[in-house]
């Protein structure tokens, strides 16, 4: 089987509120971090198959083109990349213009995640975005006119945001004629700026009501478009479904490249360092490793089967869970979280809101 190839980039303009990535602000960095992911490449790099990438962040849409092109040539350099390959970039709506789509095809680049997170100024700015959202419809059009696969990045629960204002960043989302919008609720990760805003006061987030009524309601208006769920986060028209994130979620092999990247092959998963400097200075013992045994796979098996609209087949249920998970099949059915697809089970839009807590019943 083909890997896939995780590229992180890490600078951003400013560290969002609610971010809790590997990142620096330091743009001065860029060119000794290209020399050092340059590195990493040749070292781990054996001219395997590879049919996927993904360059992540951070802001990718960062880089100077000098860097994204030695980072390229370097990627090229020690693997095999189809000519097919599914070669994603993220970008923020401020970066984005037909001069920088057309350099980005320009190395291979046939796909696009744009941050744009709201078409709403009121609720950008509590995310310390730099982007607004008239920039960021521009962004879009550009990227959607230019004919690359274009994919959005769109939160649910934001501050100021309510259920109209929602609605509307979906229903214009929708509307650019985009192939493919990732749908996040608001994680509030402890140690973020946002974080902190919440807990003094000095900003609140919307109910859980509102955030699962919105929810579901935007499956159903996704759906009625056209982008039909395939993943808890993610929909696509057909044919526009993310190769390199079906790789995460199906379990097949990766290899992560730069700070906080991290890899899962045979049995083994690691992450890098997050220390930039670290990086930088040629420390690539990995910050993370893990061995997955049996019990570990079977967690994952049912974790990441689940949270695809395919769900699970009711053989691999009684295969890992033994007579409690046709049990568990039962309970979610009755109870209205679970729905049966052919021989196989999957969540229901309401039961995707609380999948975890469902999940770990089977643990």
């Amino acid at each position: 089987m083909p890997l896939g190839v995780y590229l992180h980039l890490p600078f951003c303009r400013v560290r969002c509120s609610y971010c809790p990535f590997a990142v620096s602000t330091d743009i001065a960095l860029q060119d000794r971090y290209t020399d050092a992911l340059v590195r990493e490449l040749g070292s781990r790099a054996n001219g395997e198959r590879v049919d996927t990438v993904f360059v992540g962040g951070g802001t990718p849409s960062r880089m100077s083109d000098e860097n994204l092109i030695r980072t390229f040539e370097a990627l090229r350099a020690n693997y095999a990349v189809d000519a097919d390959a599914e070669i994603s970039i993220e970008a923020n709506p401020e970066d984005l213009t037909p001069q920088s789509l057309a350099f980005w095809r320009s190395l291979g680049i046939n796909r696009i995640s744009i941050g744009v997170q709201s078409l709403h100024d009121r609720e950008l700015l509590p995310l310390g975005r730099v982007h607004g959202a008239e920039r960021a419809r521009e962004a879009v059009r550009d990227a959607v006119a230019s004919g690359v696969r274009t994919s959005l990045d769109i939160i649910l629960g934001l501050p100021q945001q309510t259920a109209e204002s929602f609605a509307e960043t979906l229903d214009a989302a929708i509307a650019a004629g985009v192939g493919h919008i990732s749908l996040y609720m608001l994680d509030l990760e402890e140690g973020t700026s946002l974080e902190r805003q919440v807990a003094i006061g000095r900003t609140s987030l919307p109910d859980d009501e509102l955030i699962a009524a919105s929810y579901v309601k935007a499956i159903a208006r996704l759906g009625a478009a056209g982008l039909q769920q395939y993943e808890i986060s993610n929909f696509a028209r057909e044919g526009e479904e993310c190769r390199h994130n079906l790789r995460y979620w199906r379990r097949e092999e990766y290899q992560g490249f730069g700070i906080g990247a991290h890899s899962f092959i045979g049995s083994r998963r690691f992450a890098n360092t997050r220390d930039i400097d670290r990086y930088i200075d040629g420390l690539l013992e990995p910050d993370f490793t893990e061995e997955l045994g049996p019990e570990e796979k079977r967690h994952e098996d049912l974790f990441l089967q689940l949270r695809q609209t395919s769900g699970i087949h009711y053989d691999d249920i009684e295969r890992l869970c033994g007579q409690e998970g046709i049990r568990w099949i039962e309970r979610g059915l009755m109870g209205g979280w679970l729905k049966r697809v052919g021989a196989r089970v999957a969540f229901t839009p309401s039961g995707f809101l609380l999948s975890s807590d469902y999940i770990s019943q089977l643990f």
